[in-house]
């Protein structure tokens, strides 16, 4: 993992369109030329194979500070530098001042170092990773609610989820379920601030240049990195609370040492999760949020329907043109169709004359005729 650590949210966006791009990569196939149902799964390997490049190539000496820091966290609150604490269970009627003052000082003293370095790596995340800065809060308050759930089903249960009752899985049910939705919340809202990215940012009339700007911000393994990273969550919170759950968890120390290691990958699986989108969108000037957050957030900026957006420019003689870009970035055209009024996004059908959009303007002053995109400034780099 060499090369210089970006410095600003420009240089993390410029970091994803140099060098080798998804739709140009090329991977042997073995099965899935002869089992065409096994395409998509080589698909995968090819984008899995790129993520990993781009990680030797991007990463530098912060991102390995961020991911060391996050494992000392681990390794702090998973220990008590054998002052007996944890194997001893503790006195769960000793609260406040007086159990703070029952605690070991080995294990006060990790406790506390755990909790400094858990806010220094989130101050991190949130400084390096900017347009994931509410994903980031969301989903560390999913994290925290899988952790606490299990600690309440087993308080009740220690082998669970053995020998546990309905009310026993409540808490672990609960906390999966804010976990599921905060990361559903997250996907929803990269996915759709991607797509609202290709369509502004790379309309283009030739649909195989289309087609290689879709591969290019695929987020295929993104998802199954989301997906492994909840599953690891919830593992790695069992293993911790039931390291503690017996009044007599000496025989634990190896619950302990998955639950550090089980750790590491959670972390370094939530700095992937943050980086992919910021280096994919973070020259765009686009908040990563959802389409309906990004409807109310104009509602709560005062930006009606009838808010003025971009207008286009022709690029040889400066004259206005028939194409905006609005405040939410989404492009419109005015319909080609003589007589017609109508206003829609490129290729997509004219509501009043069922015509195409077009995705090339010809300039009315000087005749001549360039793609949409040439219209407008370019406001990011890929």
């Amino acid at each position: 993992m060499e090369g210089e650590e970006p410095e600003s949210e420009q240089a993390i966006g410029e970091q994803m369109h140099t060098g080798m791009r998804l739709s140009s990569m090329r991977l042997e196939q073995h099965l899935s030329v002869s089992q065409p149902w096994l395409v998509p799964f080589h698909d995968l390997k090819v984008e899995i194979s790129f993520h990993y490049r781009k990680v030797r190539e991007t990463w530098g000496r912060r991102s390995l500070i961020s991911l060391i820091i996050g494992a000392l966290a681990f390794l702090t609150g998973s220990s008590d530098l054998s002052s007996g604490e944890f194997s001893g269970g503790g006195d769960i009627w000793r609260v406040g001042v007086e159990g703070l003052n029952a605690v070991e000082w080995q294990a006060f003293a990790m406790m506390i170092t755990s909790f400094v370095l858990w806010a220094l790596f989130l101050m991190r995340t949130l400084s390096e990773y900017p347009l994931m800065r509410e994903k980031t809060i969301y989903l560390f308050v999913g994290w925290i609610s899988v952790q606490a759930g299990l600690v309440i089903s087993m308080s009740g249960a220690p082998k669970f989820p053995f020998n546990s009752t309905i009310i026993d899985f409540m808490g672990m049910v609960i906390g999966v379920a804010v976990l599921g939705f905060l990361s559903f919340n997250t996907w929803q809202a990269v996915m759709q601030t991607r797509d609202l990215h290709v369509e502004t940012q790379h309309s283009h009339p030739d649909p195989r240049k289309m087609q290689d700007a879709i591969r290019d911000h695929s987020l295929q393994a993104w998802v199954l990195i989301l997906i492994v990273w909840g599953s690891l969550v919830v593992i790695n919170g069992w293993l911790g609370a039931h390291s503690v759950a017996y009044r007599d968890s000496s025989g634990m120390g190896i619950y302990r040492v998955l639950y550090f290691i089980s750790g590491i990958f959670c972390v370094w699986s939530l700095i992937h999760l943050l980086w992919y989108p910021q280096m994919m969108l973070g020259a765009t000037g686009q908040e990563i949020e959802s389409d309906r957050a990004r409807e109310v957030s104009r509602s709560l900026r005062g930006e009606g329907e009838t808010v003025a957006g971009q207008r286009g420019n022709c690029p040889s003689c400066g004259s206005n043109t028939p194409v905006t870009r609005l405040p939410t970035g989404v492009l419109e055209v005015v319909c080609a169709t003589k007589d017609c009024h109508g206003v829609g996004a490129p290729s997509e059908r004219c509501e009043d004359c069922s015509s195409v959009f077009p995705n090339r303007i010809t300039c009315e002053g000087c005749g001549s005729s360039a793609p949409i995109s040439n219209h407008l400034p370019d406001q990011e780099a890929w």
